[in-house]
């Protein structure tokens, strides 16, 4: 009979498990800085673009209004100054000024020059500012100066809400653009992405694993009486009562002693149990191979008087102990006991001394 939904979610062991995974989930985080950080920092510092080259003209706008409380109503917003420095119009004529201009040296088409133009708006209404970048700071100059020459000609002319256009700031200086590149963000984002994602996928792993780590589990999950672990302190007087002969002193007959998955050997935990429980076993025990890889033995587990199986803690156990169990099921096989092998007892300590 199986327990798995009658099973709690075991808070305890999971945080004993990941506590366990720190150092892995350690080296996890900082691979994960060093690669997507890393890479951060490679494509924007190392390898980085060109330079490019920017310059600012700030206006004063006259609104035809009034009052001056009715420039809110009237007033043109930052998109709108994109909008309008990028048209066809305003391109046209800043295309006709740089032809003017010989000594511009400047041939751009309408799709470059608007792609090199932006306009901001500053917290007065009034005072718009156009942006030129161009990756030449002279090039940014000279288109700069044609913007300032179209946007207080043509443009001041063609829009019916603005009365003029005044140039208060001229852009007469080209700067270089500083990328905003934050590589202490960009690495500590990654560390924090990068550790998020270990632990999430470690928690899946433990939640989701069917492993088996304590003794408890083979009772809870299994519903299998257990001695507990060969260093464990009740594991003697466990297999004394489980294995007693019919006159209830040890000593009990025939045992099988089975070993779950098939690279344990029951030989070894024979030699163990002879070792560890000289009140119990005796002259009838003897070990059997694993019916995973041995379906015949259980002609021979039927012949016995109890079943010890012995189950090697770890991941995946449970999915190895229930196939076994559901073959010696079908086969009328008891198992008396079972036995958790290889179980780190540190973490079994750590287990019942943590109160949560």
């Amino acid at each position: 009979m199986r327990y798995y939904g009658k099973e709690p979610f075991d808070l305890k062991l999971t945080i004993l498990r990941m506590l366990y995974r720190l150092p892995v989930i350690g080296g996890l985080t900082i691979l994960g800085t060093l690669l997507f950080g890393g890479g951060y920092y490679v494509k924007n510092v190392l390898l980085q673009g060109p330079a490019f080259y920017q310059v600012v003209s700030v206006y004063r706008v006259e609104y035809d209004v009034q009052d001056e409380k009715d420039v809110g109503q009237v007033y043109i917003n930052q998109a709108t100054w994109t909008t309008y420095i990028r048209s066809g119009m305003f391109l046209e004529h800043l295309q006709a000024y740089l032809a003017e201009d010989g000594e511009s040296g400047v041939t751009m088409s309408e799709q470059e020059l608007a792609e090199a133009l932006g306009a901001d708006l500053a917290s007065d209404l009034r005072i718009p500012s156009t942006i030129v970048t161009t990756d030449d700071p002279e090039k940014s100059m000279r288109i700069a100066a044609g913007v300032e020459a179209v946007m207080t000609g043509a443009l001041a002319s063609e829009i019916r809400e603005i009365k003029s256009i005044h140039v208060v700031d001229p852009g007469d200086t080209a700067v270089e653009v500083v990328p905003d590149v934050r590589v202490g963000r960009a690495l500590i984002l990654s560390a924090v992405l990068s550790c998020f994602f270990a632990v999430i996928i470690f928690l899946l792993k433990e939640t989701g694993d069917d492993s088996i780590w304590l003794p408890a589990s083979l009772w809870r999950r299994y519903g299998l009486k257990t001695a507990g672990t060969p260093k464990s302190g009740e594991f003697a007087e466990n297999m004394k009562y489980f294995f007693r002969g019919e006159d209830g002193k040890g000593k009990g007959g025939s045992v099988a002693v089975c070993p779950v998955q098939e690279k344990l050997d029951g030989e070894e935990v024979l030699e163990m149990l002879k070792a560890s429980c000289l009140e119990t076993v005796g002259e009838g025990w003897f070990a059997v191979q694993s019916p995973v890889i041995c379906p015949e033995v259980c002609e021979r587990l039927r012949e016995a008087e109890g079943i010890l199986l012995a189950v090697k803690a770890g991941s995946h156990a449970g999915r190895k102990l229930e196939h076994v169990l559901e073959y010696l099921e079908q086969q009328d096989c008891r198992v008396t006991a079972a036995v958790l092998w290889g179980a780190d007892e540190r973490l079994i300590r750590r287990y019942y001394r943590l109160h949560i």
